[in-house]
């Protein structure tokens, strides 16, 4: 099993470097988003220039080049037919160019000369100035990465409609003999330059989803392996606490014994203790009547005369002055002597113990005469050893345990997201790790949670990233100035404001930043 993982693990590294030598790197855009850039710029201006910019709303600059495309197809200000067309759709102008920076310095190029072409745009100073300001606009991405705004034009009258005058370099209107291409190579080039663009896709897609379908089944047998090792893992400690629990029940070490035991338990083992003595001490008073019974009779039975004689003087002399202290009746004639009471003097006297046990054990208290529990209670302790009780409260030991309210765990201080959706940061993209790709960090307030601030991470491995997709990335979350020469890095001067509301955080301040 593990040669196998390790088998299908060299594999997935194999083909994951052979495919990623082939994409782009991290943090750069490809050749289409690129075009797609410049092209929204232009689309920008072209209507802005022709007093339309209500119509800059529908181009989708942040999707593909085929959805931009499709974006523009509606042509009401000609823009399709006359400009993209003839440039972009068939790709002529790509021929014999290998770079992508060289590719987007010949579409700048063409754009550029096609708009400075219009004798409407150059009767108009104003306008041949939104013009060049575009111009560095194009040349300054091109050549820095820096981000295309939009630029400031003026609005043109209602006799400038069609105002892109392609006539002098219209590629679509000349012949084959001026353009040096005949009409099946005009057709071809562009299928050709597309087929080599898609021939990596085509190629890498079917390979990127055996890599995910390989990824996925090396993840489902890691966990599983995983799993297996942790089922061994429980087992063994298992074993190893029922090894420890089984030696420290030996009677040699009874203290380690109670400490494994648990609260429950040891007040279960209190309270069947407590039993059992209450049954011991209840069958002692039972049986303390039957004794005192036989005693009593033996007491009343004559004793030879002889015996009486031989009977030593014993120490009995407090327990007759007792009786003798009460006041006694007056006598009373008795015919038959048998029947007098017995005298206190016919109470056995403890026996006298050496010296030497006197001085070590104290003496027992000396009970009267006609005690019933003395005789019963001697027998009862010279069987059974005192038991000493624990002093417990049980009342408190008995009372439900009160359960420890479990600390719930702190709510992360900070979040991390990579651009802001419709005007908001929603909850479903937010990471309490910083991933490679997240260019905005989130601080919610801690006095007021439906308040937050945020700003641009200071990670500038993903800057160069941020600054190049700023038209999705930046400039719906944060105000800045466009930099006038080449920049690698984001400032935040000052920290924007997010209020939470309907499941997002939503921008209620922009952030300030700058580049550097």
């Amino acid at each position: 099993m593990r040669i196998f993982l390790s088998c299908a693990l060299l594999l997935a590294g194999l083909f994951s470097s052979t495919a990623t030598h082939a994409q782009t790197q991290l943090g750069q855009p490809t050749l289409d988003e690129q075009k797609t850039q410049i092209w929204c710029a232009t689309m920008k201006f072209v209507y802005g220039d022709t007093g339309r910019p209500n119509l800059q709303s529908t181009l989708r600059c942040g999707g593909s080049l085929k959805e931009f495309e499709n974006s523009i197809k509606a042509d009401s200000q000609k823009v399709y037919s006359m400009l993209y067309q003839p440039l972009e759709a068939r790709g002529t102008m790509y021929k014999g160019l290998g770079s992508d920076k060289s590719r987007l310095q010949k579409l700048a190029t063409e754009i550029i000369n096609k708009l400075k072409a219009s004798p409407a745009r150059r009767k108009d100073a104003a306008r041949m100035q939104g013009v060049q300001a575009l111009e560095a606009q194009l040349k300054g991405y091109v050549e820095n990465g820096t981000p295309p705004t939009d630029v400031a034009t003026a609005v043109a009258s209602d006799d400038q409609t069609d105002v892109i005058d392609t006539t002098a370099t219209d590629e679509a209107v000349a012949g084959p003999a001026e353009t040096g291409l005949g009409s099946q190579q005009i057709a071809s080039a562009a299928p050709r330059a597309a087929g080599g663009e898609s021939l990596m896709s085509k190629f890498f897609a079917p390979l990127a989803l055996i890599m995910s379908l390989l990824s996925l089944f090396l993840y489902v047998m890691l966990r599983r392996s995983i799993n297996d090792l942790g089922s061994r893992a429980d087992r063994h400690r298992n074993e190893l606490e029922s090894v420890k629990a089984s030696a420290n029940g030996m009677p040699a070490r009874p203290v380690a014994a109670a400490k494994g035991l648990t609260p429950e338990l040891q007040r279960d083992i209190e309270k069947l203790v407590q039993q059992r003595v209450a049954e011991e001490l209840g069958k002692r008073q039972q049986g303390s009547g039957q004794p005192q019974g036989q005693n009593q009779g033996k007491q009343n039975q004559p004793r030879p005369q002889g015996t009486q004689q031989s009977t030593p003087p014993r120490q009995a002399a407090p327990a007759a002055a007792a009786p003798s202290s009460q006041p006694q009746p007056q006598p009373q004639p008795r015919p038959q002597p048998v029947a007098a009471p017995p005298a206190p003097a016919s109470v056995p006297a403890p026996v006298a113990a050496p010296e030497s046990f006197q001085e070590a054990m104290p003496q027992p208290p000396v009970q009267p005469a006609g005690s019933p529990a003395s005789t019963p209670r001697d027998e009862f302790e010279s069987l059974i050893p005192p038991v000493q009780l624990p002093g417990t409260n049980w009342s408190e030991a008995t009372a439900p345990a009160v359960p420890t309210p479990q600390p719930t765990p702190p709510a992360p201080s900070r979040y991390y997201v990579k651009v802001p959706v419709n005007g908001g940061f929603s909850d479903y993209d937010l990471q309490e790790q910083p991933q490679h790709d997240s260019i905005y960090e989130i601080t919610p307030d801690p006095r007021v949670p439906e308040r937050a601030t945020f700003r641009v991470t200071a990670n500038s491995g993903v800057h160069a990233y941020a600054i190049q997709s700023a038209q999705y990335s930046l400039r719906d979350a944060c105000a800045y100035q466009q930099p006038n020469g080449p920049v690698s890095r984001i400032v935040t001067d000052k920290d924007g404001t997010l209020i939470k509301s309907n499941g997002a955080w939503q921008i209620e301040q922009k952030a300030a930043i700058h580049f550097e």
